[in-house]
């Protein structure tokens, strides 16, 4: 017998395909590839469902850090931005950045305020260097803000460094400023 007899020689029970798998084991193959690959499927549409309401969340949040920002921003500008020649409409161009509890405030400051910047003929041009959130949830906010400006006087011109924590309350769908103070 040659080596080519053997080769093409089968027994009554031998019932054994290409690579030596049963038909059986073939078929349990390939119906555990298909169980894995619908369990595959399965795990991402999952996963792509349960992302997409966070992702929503994820936007949400950085949309109100982005108003909290801005509205810190602008205060800081507009308070720091005044001349004795536009100073009656200094406080106009504040109030509706103000929580009503801190428009209160505000206006017994604005008296002394407007006296000091009458009698020296100040005037001061701020810019908001750096800002971040401190704190933010549906209705309150803590940003802090640094800001520099230079104020003239008729006395001298001064650098000024600011370094504020402005606290905002969230009133009829706005971001408001109700305090600020200093932070060392």
């Amino acid at each position: 017998m040659t080596d080519n007899d053997n080769d093409n020689r089968t027994t009554s029970g031998d019932t054994e395909g290409r690579g030596g798998l049963t038909p059986r084991l073939r078929w349990g193959i390939a119906a555990v590839l298909a169980l894995v690959s619908v369990v595959a499927v399965v795990a991402i549409v999952l996963e792509v469902v349960s992302l997409r309401p966070r992702h929503r969340d994820i936007e949400a949040e950085q949309q109100s850090r982005a108003d909290v920002v801005r509205a810190a921003e602008r205060f800081t500008v507009q308070v720091n931005n005044y001349g004795v020649d536009g100073i009656d409409g200094y406080e106009k161009s504040i109030t509706p950045m103000l929580s009503p509890k801190f428009k209160g405030e505000f206006d017994k400051a604005m008296q002394d305020i407007v006296a000091s910047v009458k009698q020296a003929k100040m005037s001061s041009k701020g810019q908001v260097l750096a800002s971040a959130v401190a704190s933010v949830d549906p209705d309150s906010a803590q940003v802090l803000v640094v800001a520099d400006s230079q104020v003239k006087t008729v006395f001298d011109t001064r650098a000024r460094h600011f370094r504020w924590e402005v606290s905002l309350v969230k009133l009829n769908g706005s971001w408001l400023v109700d305090d600020f103070s200093p932070v060392a």
